[in-house]
């Protein structure tokens, strides 16, 4: 059985309060970007913010995703992190993702991993991997 945390950076519940669709690259025409904004409720794992972006993309079949998300609702997020770069698709010269025309090339950058059971709370799996996670804690006070 996988480790409950998915080997996530960060693990987290929140609820969306914006997604912004980002420019398409002409390197890779059939798949949108995003940037997705969550008010966090509950950390397991990560810097406890009480805001976080994670970057997405159309929902494909590699499992990286972030269409779906919609505002107003609240999800359980495992999110990697890794340094701004382009990805290539394996064996080829077909850009994968990319995200260093929105964040500085080798910034930290959040995505969700590749099929992780990241999903709206009301969904019976992200249920049951909440009570898998147990007690989060809440995000820390921002600065004022």
């Amino acid at each position: 059985m996988p480790p409950a945390d998915y080997d996530a950076a960060v693990v987290f519940r929140g609820t969306v309060t914006e997604k912004k669709t980002l420019l398409v690259r002409p390197e890779m025409p059939r798949r949108g970007r995003y940037a997705i904004t969550f008010r966090v409720g509950e950390y397991w794992k990560g810097s406890r913010q009480a805001t976080i972006v994670v970057y997405g993309l159309d929902d494909g079949t590699d499992c990286l995703g972030g269409s779906s998300y919609e505002v107003g609702a609240e999800y359980l997020v495992f999110a990697s992190q890794e340094p701004s770069q382009d990805v290539l698709w394996p064996g080829s010269t077909t850009l994968w993702y990319s995200w260093t025309d929105v964040v500085p090339k080798g910034s930290p950058v959040l995505m969700t991993p590749a099929c992780t059971p990241t999903g709206k709370v009301s969904e019976l799996f992200v249920r049951d991997a909440i009570n898998r996670l147990g007690r989060g804690s809440p995000p820390l006070a921002e600065a004022k």
